[in-house]
């Protein structure tokens, strides 16, 4: 089996690859990372970048008091990374086998709808059953910030960040038998840029667009040159999600083959092989690499996966792993309290603030943007009141984040206004200052602006608000009905499940005007949430958001090297937001996994996405 510290300290030397990090210590007192750890940087030179509670789809929660006032608040705790990946020795003699009998019971954020890495929406929903099937390219260290190669052996930039050469581990297959090769990198990553607007629930599309796939090269089959059409500092990140799953594309290949026939003008034939991905564990096993094969399979409902025999990197110790859905971040919590869990995912300050008080063992991270609501600004040419600036300034003037924190999280939300949040590592004064010329709860200016627009328009006040049902997502939208309906709007509300409501409407059918939402943008994703929702030629921008400004200012963000150069990035893109509007940010968000004192030896892939290759079960 690998040592996962030799391995990083080799890595250290090869990379200088480093992304964002929370420098602050958790309550134990377990350090979370360097107070200021660097982006990546080219192998001659050091760098910088960033971390930062509320449900919604993409995002994640935290604990914190809330702020007096409706603005911005106070410093967010430190996130926790609590979980002990275990010293080299203890590594080494983990086990000789897979442990019979060993089993991780996981209670997760929301069930996954597929198996395939283009049709998971994030980390959140799927991410961690996908990664220990597909296995993953690179691999993120929280404490250090650092990223480091999982299937990749190493991944270098140039000078400006505009080309990283990737070189992939020789001597892994496939399930079926294949050699994992670096064409199927690239092959895979195209799956994304091929199927945008096809159905795809995943929002790396944005990201893997802003590769020059016409001069990214193999010159061999341990070798990709990636060209991007920007200097991007913090690439790697992308390589440690859903894009850095590969996807055997001799099968995919085979697969579109056969369903060509039955492909129609509003199925395609990509569309198809998802849909079969999503129910054929056998098809899944066969192109995949990962450290564990998919059992078992109930889309929405149930994963089970079963250690790999031959895995790559040496022997899977625990034998199981079942992902199951109590119901909510609070039932899990309850759940894992009670025993029947020994890992449970949260996303939820309340549980958050016990769980610490508990003592347990937690690997958490903060998420600017984690918390907020889209509004559909014409998404496929749709005629949405989202469109009008007034109707979003109305929104802000009318929503008060202290009664959605009181009403829906006993005052124990972080709320903020702000891209960035105080007290995670990208926020500055300058960002805030932008932040607070945001339209402040003022619900006589709400009402004149919903009445003018009615006046020239005919608008009869309708919104259609989707949330998911999620406890305590009835309670977000209740109050934001409420607060809604006082000045004017009249509020249509539709909650139901994350994947079977609230991403279909949103992602597939974009049928709403304002949804509850998160983009997640934690010290390892950062550049690519922004993008990926923001940039108007993002293939991913579920808003149909578009504005040149803000275009200028996400480019910005791109080849930032140092904190201070990626502060002030990112407060120039508070500073359109705040006249752009695009969506309205409530809370900076906690996400994380919560785990059995004994449960040892898991890592992180990007973001909450937890990798089991090597973890076991002590005793």
């Amino acid at each position: 089996m690998r040592s996962w510290l030799l391995k990083l300290l080799a890595l250290l030397m090869v990379f200088g690859l480093v992304a964002a990090a929370c420098g602050n210590d958790d309550d134990d007192g377990v350090a979370t990372g360097p107070d200021e750890p660097a982006s990546a940087e080219p192998a001659s030179e050091g760098g910088g970048d960033e971390p930062a509670p509320a449900p919604s789809d993409d995002g994640d929660d935290g604990a914190a008091p809330a702020p007096s006032d409706d603005g911005d608040d106070g410093a967010a705790p430190a996130p926790s990374d609590d979980g002990d990946d275990g010293a080299e020795d203890e590594m080494m003699g983990a086990c000789a086998a897979t442990v019979s009998g060993t089993k991780v019971n996981y209670a997760v954020f929301s069930p996954n709808a597929n198996m395939d890495p283009t049709a998971s929406s994030g980390a959140l929903v799927g991410g961690t059953q996908l990664v220990n099937v597909w296995d993953v390219l690179m691999t993120f260290d929280p404490e250090s910030g650092l990223y480091s190669g999982q299937a990749a052996e190493s991944l270098t930039p140039n000078d400006d960040f505009t080309e990283w050469t990737l070189k992939i581990r020789s001597g892994i297959t496939y399930g079926n038998g294949d050699a994992f090769v670096a064409q199927d990198v690239v092959d895979s990553m195209l799956r994304y840029f091929d199927s945008r607007g096809d159905g795809m629930t995943n929002r790396a599309a944005g990201s893997v667009g802003l590769i020059d796939f016409d001069n990214t090269e193999v010159p061999d089959d341990s070798t990709v040159i990636f060209r991007l059409s920007r200097a991007w500092s913090t690439f790697p990140s992308l390589l440690g999600d859903e894009p850095g799953m590969v996807v055997n594309p001799r099968i995919i290949a085979q697969l579109l083959d056969e369903e060509a026939g039955n492909a129609t003008e509003e199925t395609s034939a990509a569309k198809l092989v998802r849909n079969r991905m999503a129910v054929s564990p056998d098809l899944v096993n066969a192109a995949s690499f990962g450290p564990y094969v998919v059992a078992e399979v109930e889309p929405n409902v149930r994963t089970v996966l079963q250690a790999r025999d031959s895995y790559w990197g040496g022997p899977v110790c625990i034998e199981e792993i079942e992902f199951t859905f109590p119901g909510s971040s609070v039932a899990n919590w309850e759940a894992f309290q009670a025993g029947d869990f020994n890992a449970a995912f949260l996303r939820d300050p309340r549980v958050f603030a016990e769980a610490r008080e508990a003592g347990t063992v937690l690997s958490s991270e903060f998420q600017n943007l984690g918390g907020l609501f889209l509004f559909n600004h014409g998404v496929r040419g749709a005629d949405s009141m989202g469109a009008d600036l007034r109707v979003r300034q109305a929104a802000h003037h009318a929503i008060n984040r202290d009664i959605i924190n009181e009403r829906a999280f006993e005052g124990k939300l972080n709320t903020t206004n702000g891209v960035a949040a105080e007290g995670t590592l990208l926020w500055s004064p300058e960002l805030q200052e932008c932040a607070d010329q945001e339209p402040a709860y003022d619900p006589d200016a709400a009402s004149a602006l919903v009445e003018e627009v009615k006046a020239e328009t005919g608008w009869d006040g309708s919104l259609f608000l989707v949330h998911a049902d999620t406890d305590p997502g009835p309670e977000i939208a209740q109050a934001v009905e409420g607060m809604l309906e006082a000045v004017g709007f009249d509020v249509e509300v539709a909650l139901g499940p994350v994947t079977t409501v609230l991403i279909p409407r949103v992602i597939i059918q974009a049928d709403y005007e304002m949804a509850g939402w998160g983009f997640n943008a934690d010290g390892a994703t950062w550049v690519a949430s922004l993008n990926d929702n923001l940039l108007s030629t993002s293939g991913s921008n579920r808003m149909a958001f578009a504005s040149a400004d803000m275009d200028d200012a996400l480019g910005a963000m791109y080849g930032a090297e140092t904190v201070e150069d990626q502060r002030a990035a990112l407060a120039a893109v508070q500073c359109v937001w705040k006249d752009e509007l695009p969506a309205m940010i409530y809370s900076v968000t906690e996400e994380g996994l919560a785990m059995a004192d004994n449960l040892k030896g898991v890592q992180r892939a990007g973001a909450t996405i937890f990798l089991f290759g090597n973890a076991y079960i002590e005793n």
